[in-house]
């Protein structure tokens, strides 16, 4: 029997939307994250302001993504209970009380484990080993980066920053810590010894109402998108099955009289 005018139409809306789902793949990455909630303002002046100034910033007055690379160490080669190498940074000018994510990003090709804690300014002062932490990080930030401090300093523009970013403003902040282990075996002595800086994405996700993270909210609406149209397109599949089976029916009725 020939193919009615409902088969064909169907094989063709098929063959439209077949394409399109073949460019549906899944997507893999190694994320590690905090979820947190700002803490009221605090006085930032209490903090030293060579520690603020070598630290690095996410937050709305500055980025909301930071790409780094993390001195990594062996858990084993530790001699506290840190299990990784300790790395800081400053989380400013937050709303209080708003939700927030913080995500670590990094290639599955350098294997890594992460562990993040977030603290507040009052806690870090009145903890000796984290200021110590704090302390260390910052100035090893420093040795490292000695051109960018002194254009920091001399910078017409940054000095504007620093006259409307006063350390005497009281903001929401908070600091994290993010500790990095290498997770891996080699057979390398140096591999093993001395592990390399792994590349890392550092992201703060605000909440929407404190319900949902800001960057899912473009899936949100696809799947909203989605889920609306596959409404429509399963009704009309549904309508031409009903069409064809009572075509098919009628056709053989009049075969059997």
């Amino acid at each position: 029997m020939p193919p009615t005018h409902h088969q064909s139409s169907l094989t063709r809306s098929l063959s439209l939307i077949l394409p399109f789902l073949s460019l549906i793949a899944p997507s893999h990455a190694n994320t590690e994250k905090v979820i947190f909630t700002a803490p009221p303002p605090s006085p930032l002046s209490s903090l030293d302001a060579a520690i603020q100034q070598d630290l690095p910033i996410l937050g709305p007055s500055t980025s909301w993504s930071i790409r780094t690379n993390l001195s990594r160490v062996f858990p084993l080669n530790q001699q506290d209970h840190e299990q990784g190498y300790p790395s800081w940074l400053l989380l400013d000018n937050l709303t209080p009380g708003q939700r927030y994510e913080l995500r670590v990003c990094w290639s599955a090709l350098e294997p890594t484990a992460f562990t993040l804690d977030t603290y507040p300014l009052t806690t870090i002062l009145s903890t000796p080993a984290l200021l110590q932490s704090l302390t260390q990080n910052a100035k090893s930030a420093h040795q490292h980066q000695p051109h960018q401090s002194s254009q920091k300093g001399s910078s017409p523009n940054n000095n504007n920053n620093d006259e409307n970013s006063s350390p005497n403003d009281d903001n929401s902040v908070l600091l994290l810590r993010v500790l990095a282990a290498a997770d891996y075996f080699s057979h390398h002595p140096s591999l093993m010894k001395d592990p390399p800086p792994v590349l890392v994405d550092l992201i703060l996700d605000p909440y929407l109402y404190n319900v949902l993270p800001q960057s899912l909210l473009p899936t949100v609406c696809y799947l909203v998108v989605v889920g609306v149209v596959s409404w429509f397109v399963a009704k009309w599949v549904a309508s031409s099955l009903t069409a064809i089976a009572s075509s098919t029916k009628s056709d053989q009725t009049k075969k059997q009289n």
